[in-house]
């Protein structure tokens, strides 16, 4: 067990991706921190995980800097630390650029932009306080590097958000490297959660998908959640800044 005696936070853990990343760590010994607004979904994944693991459900919105205190006080509180933060609740939008208005566009930049710079700076404090070092992992996208998504339309306030964060991880690594806090990201491909579960419904959609993957078939959660065991193991350690990309090759072509 790579984590037993460790804690990590994962937000929009109650379905996904994020799900997924949560089920790993409680895998490998972890004590989990469940951080989602859907306190339902996110009380279902620690069902999931089984009545041996050692989990905490916390509801809260990661815009909200008084939320994200009360999610790392409660966390330590309940576990001791704080080592491992993975920054996984996002949000999309496809409203056209000329039809985009500022509501959405902050919606979108609040939760992709502004969660996770919340959730590291009161994450990282603790992390530094207790002296151990830490890993701070920021799911971006490959819609931070490439423009046409997989539901073959340009998503402005997506892209930028997650572009932000890119540069935002980089920062937060020089930032953090003097008190051994690495911050690396992971970029998704097109992966099967409720988020794509509609546009992959069409099969014609799908196919458009498929033909631009080099492996040949849609991404698992499970696929993310294994980039996320690494880049919070000791087996990265020497990577900081860095973005790993989960994404069967799309960004290869």
């Amino acid at each position: 067990m790579k984590f037993k005696g460790k804690t990590a936070i994962v937000t929009g853990a109650g379905s996904g991706n994020g799900r997924a990343i949560a089920l790993k760590f409680f895998q490998e010994g972890a004590n989990v921190v469940i951080a989602d607004m859907n306190e339902e979904g996110a009380k279902e994944t620690l069902k999931l995980a089984g009545p041996e693991s050692n989990g905490l459900v916390i509801k809260m919105d990661v815009t909200n800097r008084d939320d994200v205190q009360r999610m790392v006080t409660e966390t330590v509180g309940f576990f001791g630390a704080v080592d491992i933060l993975v920054n996984n609740a996002g949000i999309v939008g496809f409203t056209p650029f000329l039809e985009l208005d500022d509501k959405e566009w902050d919606k979108v930049h609040d939760v992709n932009l502004k969660g996770p710079f919340l959730c590291s700076q009161i994450a990282s404090r603790e992390m530094i306080k207790k002296g151990n070092g830490g890993r701070i992992i920021n799911i971006t996208s490959v819609e931070a590097h490439v423009i046409v998504s997989s539901s073959g339309k340009c998503q402005p306030h997506y892209n930028s958000s997650k572009g932000g964060l890119n540069l935002l991880t980089k920062a937060i690594a020089i930032e953090l490297a003097q008190y051994a806090i690495t911050a690396n990201n992971i970029a998704p491909g097109v992966v099967e959660t409720p988020f794509t579960a509609e546009g992959l419904s069409n099969p014609e959609a799908k196919r458009w998908v498929l033909d631009r993957l080099p492996v040949g078939r849609i991404g698992k959660p499970d696929d993310i959640a294994n980039a996320a065991l690494f880049l919070a193991s000791e087996d990265s350690s020497y990577m900081t800044g860095s973005t790993i990309f989960v994404d069967g090759g799309w960004t290869a072509l």
